[in-house]
């Protein structure tokens, strides 16, 4: 093999020594080459660094191999510049026995404690579950006595309440489901049995707040706004307390959303017998002051009494005249003297009659009796009271009738709460689900171990 050209060795030295060799070191190289001539060639390997110099081929003088990169020496004033490879990194058997132990610590130990609790000491849970949903029952009024039958029967109409069915399922996982649920069946007993681990296992000192979270971790509540169904499942640490919970939490949300819709009802019912009562009060009054005038004007009606009776006398004087001036024109027709006494007895009964009639015409202005206002006051002061007592009795009529509405409709349930998937009694446990929970901690510390890992490397190799 031919020597090499001096100038292709001079770039190839630049090249290798422009990795951060200063030329400070260079200088001292081509100083100490005649003994470096001596040393034996140096091969670059993971391990270190083997001189071969004195072994190179036939024909190639101090030639070195390191990694497959050919470097040969340069004359330059007839001095050799020995070129030295830079060193590898390398691997530390500290950091291996780091990382095995990081492993172990953050991987293995938390899965193998994840399964020695899942499988030895975590308690069977039990799911009671069920599917409801709040209709809202409107019944039509009819006002026809022959059709209230079928009004009864098909006078109704049903659709899905979006609002009660947001406001149950807040509720049935509330502090207030807690506390009726307390009441009722004493859920922490329940949940805080001996059997249960300590871990699933609820305090029975805990605050409301936290038997409040608590119940937030046991009882899931959706509502699919898509479908307008809800869904609820209870867990539990046996099969009858599932039931029972979930049972008894489904018939006070049924009880709930009663309450909230016949609340309004009972208010109306309140208002309808105040309304009642008013009129009453005014029909009272109203009566009061008709006998009142009835006992001063001495007439217990007026109209009948003092109107028709003077108009009927007044009907009779006046018939009366008529009679007595259609006699005195027959006698003077046939001739007689109007001196007569016939005549002029006729004509001082004809004067009679007209006084009279004057007289009864007169009492409608004003009677003559201990001073009594007129007839036409009395038949006006009786028409008002008449008219007031009238109102007032057609609106104690109307408010009775409103009042009976309104009881009926407090009576009537207008909110159901339909379980079209009631809940039943569980048979195996649901829960915990041991191989996937393992599964679970064995991949979360196994990903949080390799960036951690990741992280760390890099932040040593970035600081050497």
């Amino acid at each position: 093999m031919a020597n090499p050209n001096p100038g292709k060795h001079l770039s190839l030295l630049e090249a290798i020594n422009s990795d951060g060799e200063s030329r400070e070191s260079r200088q001292k190289g081509e100083a100490t080459a005649g003994e470096s001539r001596e040393r034996s060639a140096v091969a670059y390997s993971e391990g270190g660094v083997v001189d071969r110099r004195e072994d190179a081929p036939a024909g190639v003088p101090g030639q070195t191999e390191a990694r497959g990169v050919t470097v040969e020496p340069v004359r330059r004033d007839d001095a050799v510049v020995d070129v030295q490879v830079p060193e590898l990194p390398k691997r530390s058997h500290k950091r291996r026995w780091g990382g095995l132990v990081s492993f172990i610590l953050c991987v293995v130990l938390p899965t193998v404690i994840a399964g020695v609790y899942y499988f030895a000491y975590a308690t069977d849970q039990y799911v009671a579950s069920f599917k409801f949903i709040v209709r809202d029952i409107s019944t039509s009024t009819s006002t026809s006595a022959a059709t209230d039958a079928l009004t009864a029967m098909v006078g109704t109409s049903s659709k899905a309440s979006p609002f009660e069915s947001y406001m149950l399922v807040e509720y049935m996982t509330s502090r207030q489901a807690v506390q009726d649920l307390q009441n009722k069946i004493d859920i922490v007993t329940r949940y805080s049995r001996p059997f249960i681990d300590s871990w699933s296992r609820l305090d029975p000192s805990a605050s409301v707040e936290g038997i409040a979270r608590y119940w937030k971790l046991m009882a899931r509540v959706e509502y699919d706004t898509v479908q307008g169904t809800s869904a609820a499942e209870i867990r539990a640490f046996t099969a009858e307390d599932a039931f029972l919970i979930a049972e008894t939490l489904l018939s006070l949300g049924e009880d709930l959303v009663n309450e909230m819709a016949q609340r309004p009802q009972r208010e109306a019912v309140q208002y309808a017998e105040a309304e009642v009562k008013r009129a009453e009060n005014r029909l009272k009054t109203v009566i009061a002051d008709l006998a009142a005038f009835r006992n001063e004007s001495g007439v217990i009606d007026p109209l009948t009494n003092l109107v028709t009776s003077n108009a009927k006398v007044a009907a009779e004087l006046r018939s009366s005249m008529a009679m007595i001036q259609t006699e005195m024109a027959a006698m003077k027709r046939q001739g007689l003297n109007p001196n007569a006494q016939q005549l002029q007895a006729l004509q001082t009964k004809l004067r009679a009659t007209e006084d009279q009639l004057k007289e009864v015409e007169a009492q409608v202005s004003k009677t003559k009796q201990s001073g009594n206002s007129s007839i036409a006051k009395i038949v006006a002061r009786f028409e008002e009271l008449e008219l007031e007592r009238v109102f007032a009795q057609n609106m104690l009529t109307s408010t009775m009738q409103t009042l009976e509405q309104a009881r009926a409709n407090a009576s009537a349930k207008r909110l159901y709460v339909t379980a079209f998937v009631k809940p039943a009694e569980p048979q195996v446990s649901t829960y915990p689900r041991r191989s996937i929970s393992v599964l679970t901690v064995a991949g979360a510390a196994l990903l949080l171990w390799t960036i951690s890992l990741l992280l760390s490397r890099s932040i040593g190799e970035h600081l050497t």
